[in-house]
């Protein structure tokens, strides 16, 4: 597979985060590069309209030879949506999108909703930082290894989601979601060494979370 990581411009994470995934080709979008020059860390590709970059780290990108692709302040898409694009168009098939959830809500809102865009595109993704990794699901077997985060959790997505459970603390056999009980599904936990989701019918955040 060819795989990606996209640095985004939210909530910083761990250098140890990054380096898990250094082996990847690595695009960072506009304020992103504020975590890769505090950590010292290379990238191949700066992508963005460069408003939410300080001189300091845009001197940075330049001494550190990272190429940089600057689009318009006035644009459609948002920087990381812009990175996405280009990975497709790279032909990128597996992408770890970090640096996606913060305090702008509605930047983490559309970030994970670009989940299903990639999901659609039969690409590999997830996004992720120090407490959550999150996923978007359709119908279909899922299986998660027991880690360091603690809870799993399925939000639905449409108008009723049922899925089924295996390994989990609270095992469930067709469990209906819907907009009357939207979290009925949070808050489950992996028991064995690998838990199952089945997604029977809908479609579905699932998130892996340590607190």
């Amino acid at each position: 597979m060819k795989k990606a990581l996209l640095i985004s411009g939210g909530r910083e994470v761990s250098k140890g985060l990054i380096e898990k995934y250094s082996d990847r080709f690595i695009i960072i979008a506009d304020g992103g590069a504020k975590i890769l020059r505090k950590y010292g860390l290379k990238a191949d590709l700066l992508l963005g309209d460069l408003d939410s970059i300080d001189d300091e780290s845009l001197d940075y990108i330049k001494r550190s030879g990272i190429k940089i692709s600057k689009f318009p302040t006035k644009k459609d898409l948002t920087d990381t949506h812009l990175c996405v694009e280009y990975l497709l168009g790279s032909g990128f098939d597996d992408i770890v999108i970090i640096g996606a959830l913060g305090t702008r809500l509605d930047h983490e809102l559309a970030n994970v909703s670009i989940l299903k865009k990639l999901y659609r595109r039969n690409i590999k993704a997830k996004i992720e930082d120090n407490n959550n990794e999150v996923y978007y699901v359709e119908e279909g077997r899922y299986f998660f290894s027991k880690g360091d985060k603690k809870y799993i959790s399925v939000i639905n997505l449409c108008d009723e989601t049922i899925y089924s459970t295996s390994g989990l603390e609270y095992e469930v056999s067709e469990l209906l979601i819907n907009y009357e009980n939207p979290g009925l599904g949070v808050s489950n936990e992996i028991l064995e060494d690998v838990g199952e989701i089945e997604i029977k019918k809908g479609e579905a955040f699932i998130i892996l979370s340590r607190d």
